[in-house]
């Protein structure tokens, strides 16, 4: 007999009772589990006295409390599952106060939903209907097919009765509409409720333009507990009246062909979304395509609960178009694989204006975290209006791919951005491309230890300006890119290039390559500069180890740099370079130390360098034998090492107080 929310209370007194009549306190979390040996049993028999009263159950909590350890531990085990513990000690109170507990159904039991809108047929124990409604009161997998024009499936599993229940939901040709409510509402499961999404089959769930479920809220596919899709069928959600996937625990999308349409959010998670089974290495059947109306794409919104609130994609295909954010979490994002494709508002081309403002509170950033983000691996297309990829704290990028198209930052942090984990001549552990943008990576501080970086902006290539973004939106002037307001001169913050290859190509006008409020230096890597001011700090300036190479084009400017001391550079020439010509730098013997596509028109070009003391400048030759860097989307491969042949070599200039 199923039992209500008063026989709960009154089990859980008794065990509160039990445990003061023997002047103990219930330890938090308590559970003494433990493998149970193979032995003929007698349920309820703790003491192994050959009956079972309320002896047993003083025993059963001095065991649990740890007072007593002479049990029968496999009599206690009530529920057969090999662990004693908390729930087989209310299962005993069950059996001494005469509560029948139900059979679980047999494992090889065949439960079918048919639904149909002149009539629901169910086999198999667990699931009842009530004109156009299901209700699944037992755990176990239940096959779906058929339609309904106006119904609704509610799983609705007591966790008390059922602990570790867990309902599995094949989907195998479903069609549900329910126009006053959530189509698929789980309201109750104690595992997790697994939606499988059977190959071979196209299934549909669609919700009503305007609704308040049982919850108080909306969603097409609802869930008060962990959610979970899998299979390799197709699966299309329609949420008309907000958002599409709710989860109010977990939403896990592990496999299937998943199309949200959502007139707000698409998936919406509290504690975590994740994509992708951590432990699978095949994500060929997985493909999640998410259209929002006001929304954003994705999103985890616990932002009170210490480690949760995150987004994790571990593979597969995602393909979001939001007209908010493509990805939000209140916590934190991960990034270890996949293939990730984001559209956000009116994508990298929108700038604002007086036709077509921006809304004043809207964010429509590409990859947004209230906390760190952390791409390893995978590739992210994105091409956004606001921000690319935005963290309000940390952003790591030590691996993949990332083509950042957007009408604000590339890569923008509140404090720090890393990108590369590997040694100075390290170029291929991370590659990132940000053909449009105003500013390209930003943050208090940058710091490039390998991979390859390639950037064409408005304003700054990379820059740290210290302070929170002040980029965006701003009232009823609409966009306003960079956010002057918030940069602050002369701070404790630095650009600090380490190692990799990285390219900047600034708009003409008084914008920088490389732009520190703080500190500059340059460790390690090979850093090629076209803009106003090439190499600028407000702080310190070092150059211990790398290259850094320093372009100017016909409209001269302020030269290299503002603050700082001057540096001389290795050697320098006289060049006629048009956007796009391949401009490689060698040494004295011939050997190419790096070559690269102009990004705009180049007369002059300056090069510091720690290995060599001279060299030649040659525009629009052929490289062989070099190393080719692992660029992608680029006109032109950039190489390092090997020979230049053809093309027209600069006239030598000089090298001394040049500033960068």
């Amino acid at each position: 007999m199923k039992k209500n929310k008063t026989a709960s209370k009154r089990i859980l007194c008794a065990i509160v009772a039990f445990a003061a009549a023997a002047s103990y306190i219930w330890p938090s979390g308590a559970d003494r589990a433990l493998l149970i040996s193979a032995e003929s049993t007698t349920q309820g028999d703790v003491n192994g006295d050959g009956s079972v009263t309320a002896a047993d159950l003083v025993s059963f909590i001095n065991y649990t409390l740890g007072r007593e350890e002479g049990i029968s531990t496999a009599n206690a085990d009530m529920n057969g599952d090999g662990r004693v513990n908390i729930i087989d000690c209310i299962l005993l109170i069950n059996s001494l106060s005469g509560q029948q507990e139900p059979e679980p159904p047999a494992a090889d039991e065949k439960k079918t939903i048919t639904l149909s809108d002149e009539g629901i047929s169910i086999t198999g124990t667990g699931a009842a209907s009530e004109g156009s409604v299901v209700t699944i009161t037992e755990p176990g997998e239940y096959s779906v097919t058929g339609k309904l024009s106006d119904g609704q499936i509610i799983v609705n599993v007591d966790k008390t009765l059922y602990p570790a229940g867990k309902v599995e939901l094949s989907l195998e040709g479903v069609d549900i509409t329910s126009l006053d409510n959530s189509p698929l509402y789980i309201a109750s499961v104690d595992d997790e409720c697994v939606i499988t999404v059977k190959k071979g089959t196209e299934n549909v769930i669609t919700d009503g333009a305007q609704y308040t479920n049982a919850d108080g809220d909306s969603g097409a596919v609802y869930s008060k507990d962990d959610l979970k899709f899998k299979g390799k069928g197709k699966l299309t959600v329609n949420g008309n009246c907000a958002d599409g996937i709710v989860g109010k625990d977990s939403v896990k999308i592990f496999n299937g062909s998943i199309t949200v349409n959502a007139a707000d959010d698409g998936v919406r998670g509290k504690d975590s979304v994740k994509i992708g089974d951590a432990d699978d290495t095949d994500f060929s059947s997985l493909v999640l395509d998410i259209k929002t109306g006001t929304g954003d794409g994705i999103k985890a919104t616990n932002d009170t609960d210490e480690g949760k609130g995150k987004v994790i994609i571990n593979g597969g295909t995602v393909n979001v178009r939001a007209f908010g954010d493509g990805i939000h979490a209140y916590s934190d994002v991960e990034v270890k694989g996949g293939t990730i494709d984001i559209f956000t508002y009116k994508g990298s081309s929108y700038q604002g204006g007086s036709t077509s403002a921006m809304p004043s509170d809207l964010s429509a950033k590409g990859i947004k975290s209230d906390g760190t983000i952390n791409i390893s691996g995978g590739r992210i297309i994105a091409d956004t209006s606001d921000d690319a990829v935005h963290g309000a704290s940390a952003v790591s990028v030590t691996g993949g791919v990332l083509e950042l198209k957007t009408g604000d930052d590339g890569i923008h942090s509140d404090t720090d951005v890393t990108i590369g984990s590997g040694t100075a001549d390290t170029y291929d552990d991370v590659f990132i491309y940000i053909p449009e943008c105003y500013e390209g990576v930003e943050g208090n501080n940058v710091t490039q230890n390998s991979g390859t970086c390639i950037v064409y902006s408005t304003d700054d290539g990379y820059n740290a300006a210290g302070g929170a973004d002040g980029s965006g939106m701003t009232g009823p002037g609409g966009w306003r890119p960079g956010g002057w307001g918030s940069q602050t001169s002369g701070g404790a913050y630095a650009i600090n290039l380490n190692g990799g290859f990285v390219y900047v190509s600034t708009a003409d006008g008084d914008h920088d390559g490389f732009d520190s409020n703080g500190a500059l230096n340059i460790a390690g890597a090979i850093a090629v500069s076209n803009g106003n001011e090439a190499f600028d700090s407000d702080g310190s300036k070092s150059f211990t180890a790398g290259t850094f190479i320093e372009l100017k084009g016909r409209s001269g400017g302020m030269g290299g740099g503002m603050g700082g001391a001057a540096l001389t550079a290795s050697f320098s020439a006289s060049i006629n370079a048009a956007a796009g010509d391949r401009i490689t730098v060698s040494d004295s013997q011939g050997n190419v130390i790096v070559s690269f596509a102009a990004g705009k028109a180049a007369t002059s070009c300056k090069v510091g360098c720690k290995t060599v003391s001279s060299g030649k400048v040659n525009v629009g030759g052929t490289v062989t034998g070099g190393t080719a860097l692992p660029v992608t989307g680029d006109s032109q491969q950039v190489y390092t090492g090997g020979t230049v042949s053809g093309g027209t070599d600069g006239t030598a200039g000089s090298s001394s107080g040049s500033r960068w």
